[in-house]
Formats: structure tokens, sequence, C-alpha cells
């Protein structure tokens, strides 16, 4: 039984490593949908454009970009905070089949032009445009578009990805931790005790500090979160119980009481978030 526990442990922290690193190239293949991955379903939203996702503009400059979506009645085109989307100055944030801002008159298609203002920062930015219907879980399509602002060159930023990065790297750090702290209580709790304890510990901090830099963000993005509460919801709660179980966890360890299942329940909490906050990034409707 042991063994067992061990080889799943193993395969996790495997897992989780993969990611980390398929995350900093990877896309999944789902092109400017992501209705097939399962957490929007598809109900023929799609969003063609007639302008060019790689655009050049000047510092404070503005640009247009045109933008064809199709859909069931009551959809919509939408800016959300995504992305680098809230660095633009746009003059609308919303345009629904018919409404004001669609210029097609015809039912099931909307055809709009977004006038920005590009940021005054030099540097090449992502801005993303989405379209989906009216279901309380809605059919999602998406179109992203490469702004290169002031002729920004591209150049590798290590210290700048990981501040970009830090709450996905931070999470995945402390996983990786806690995980290892298990894999080695399992094999001998008498010799790995004080190891135990240290990874552990520091998982916990790691989470601890990970929640403290999320919340201004998410009290940022909270539209963004709004439109895909169930989900969220989900991610929310299990981190919550998750959280609660490694106080518990690590308040029992400190007091000489050993117990392996709130390692296990915060294990498994984190870990199914940890994944679920990937599929929302690959998405562009993570924080």
């Amino acid at each position: 039984m042991k063994k067992k526990i061990i080889g799943i442990l193993l395969f996790f922290v495997g897992f989780i490593l993969v990611l980390s690193v398929l995350n900093a190239t990877a896309r999944p293949g789902y092109g400017d949908t992501h209705s097939s991955i399962g957490c929007h379903p598809g109900t023929g939203v799609d969003i063609p454009t007639t302008s060019s996702t790689s655009i050049e503009v000047n510092i404070s400059g503005s640009f247009q970009i045109s933008i064809t979506g199709t859909g069931p009645s009551g959809f919509s085109i939408v800016v959300l905070s995504a992305d680098d989307n809230d660095l633009f100055t746009f003059n609308q944030s919303i345009v629904t089949d018919g409404g004001a801002g669609d210029l097609d008159s015809s039912s099931g298609t909307i055809r709009t032009v977004f006038s920005l203002t590009a940021p005054d920062t030099s540097k090449i930015y992502t801005i993303i445009i989405i379209v989906r219907d009216s279901a309380s879980t809605p059919a999602v399509a998406f179109q992203r578009f490469s702004v290169n602002v002031g002729a920004a060159t591209v150049e590798l930023n290590v210290l700048g990805y990981i501040f970009d990065h830090l709450n996905y790297l931070l999470g995945g750090i402390a996983i990786v931790s806690l995980a290892i702290a298990t894999i080695l209580y399992q094999i001998n709790r008498e010799k790995y005790t004080r190891t135990h304890g240290i990874l552990a510990g520091t998982s916990l901090i790691l989470t601890t500090i990970n929640i403290i830099l999320i919340v201004p963000n998410a009290v940022a993005t909270f539209d963004t979160i709004v439109q895909f509460m169930p989900l969220r919801l989900l991610h929310i709660i299990l981190g919550i119980i998750g959280y609660t179980a490694a106080i518990v966890a690590f308040v029992a360890g400190l007091s000489g009481h050993r117990t392996r299942v709130p390692g296990f329940i915060a294990l498994g909490c984190w870990g199914f978030n940890y994944i679920q906050g990937l599929i929302f990034i690959f998405a562009g409707v993570g924080l």
C-alpha cells in the first residue's frame, strides 16, 4: 500500500513539473475557440476577423480593430480584464447583437470596430477580444492580437517573466514541496520527520504569500471572475478547504500529533486548483 501511495505521489510531482515546463511555450490546439475544452459548451459562437492579429502602433497612438462575431440570439462581443486589455483604452467594452456599435443589421452576426489608444510604454502587448452567448455558463470564442507599441524589441527578461508568472510559480513550488514532504514521510517517517516539517511548512508559507498577492489582482479583475463564477467558486472553495487542512496539519505536527489525512486533503485540493488555474490561463481568462 505504501509503495502505491509513493508511486501516485511521484507521478503527481512529475505531472506538475511537466505542466510547469510546457506552460512556458505551449497553448492547447483549440485555435480561436476553447469550447471543446469542456468548461464552455459549444453553441456555434465564432469570431473571424478582418484585422491582422499583429499590430504596430506608436506610443500612446490610436488604432482600430475590426471584429466580426457570429452566434445565437443574445450573444455579444466583450472586452474583459484579461491579458493586457486594461492597459489600453477601448471606445466600447461590450457590443450586443443588434445593439449600439453593431454595424451589421442581420440577426446572428455582429460586425464592429474597436478604437483603441495604446499605453505610453514601449512594449509588446497582448489584447484578447471575446465573443460569448448569453448562457449562464457561456460558450466562448476569442481572438488575440499582438500589439507592438513603440517598435519594441523582444528581449529575454528573466526577472520580468518571474514577476509576470509569480502566482503560478509560487503555487507550483508549494505543491511540489508538499508532495515531496508527503513522499518522504511515507518512505520513512522517523528518518524524514524534520525534512517533512520543513518542506510542508515552506509550502504553507508560499501558499500564504500567494494568497496575499492574489487578492488585489482578484479584486481588480472581479468582472472577469463574475463571468466565470461557477468554476471560480469551485476554485475558491477548494482553495479554502486545502488551506484550512494545511493549517490543521501544520498545527498538529507542531504539537507532535501524527496525522496524514489533512496533508492529503491539502495536496489534493491545491493540485486540482493548480491544474484548473492552468486551464484558465490557456483559455485567456486567468488571473
